[in-house]
């Protein structure tokens, strides 16, 4: 008597499991680079709207250093940096009653800067000027620091002798 062979043709539960875990690592491998990615971005557009917001900054001290950027005291910050009534936030960032800021300053929502200048010896008319931006990322504080240097024509008129 021949036995009779059982061809059967499909895949057993083991190699269906096998197959489906080696499916899932490549898709958590993919989630976790679209993960990255994501946080990758949020920081990518953090630096660039600091950078764009410190470009504002410098091109708005060399147009209006006289109206809203002056050091009379000369400190090293502008004037209405400082926080005169010792509330903790710089005089600039204060909002009047209608909750807008009193001065016409570039300000972007969630960033904060600093301002410093430093003045040349060489060239009095000459300000080196340091930014740094502030603002909160993934729960901690965030900053970058921009510098360039800016030639106001009649500091020495603003700023007095």
């Amino acid at each position: 008597m021949r036995r009779r062979r059982n061809n059967r043709s499909g895949f057993t539960l083991i190699e269906i499991m096998m197959a489906m875990s080696i499916l899932l690592v490549g898709v958590v491998g993919v989630y976790a680079i679209f993960a990255v990615g994501l946080v990758n971005h949020k920081r990518a557009v953090d630096n660039t709207t600091a950078s764009v917001l410190a470009g504002s900054l410098f091109d708005d001290i060399a147009a209006n250093y006289d109206m809203y950027y002056y050091d009379r005291n000369q400190n090293g910050r502008p004037d209405l940096s400082e926080d005169k009534d010792g509330n903790r936030v710089d005089d600039w960032f204060e909002p009047d009653a209608n909750g807008r800021l009193r001065y016409p300053i570039p300000y972007r929502r969630g960033y904060r800067y600093e301002v410093r200048y430093e003045r040349s010896v060489e060239v009095p008319q000459e300000l080196f000027v340091t930014i740094r931006i502030y603002w909160e990322a993934q729960g901690s504080e965030r900053a970058e620091l921009f510098i360039r240097t800016i030639f106001i024509k009649n500091i020495e008129a603003i700023d007095g002798p």
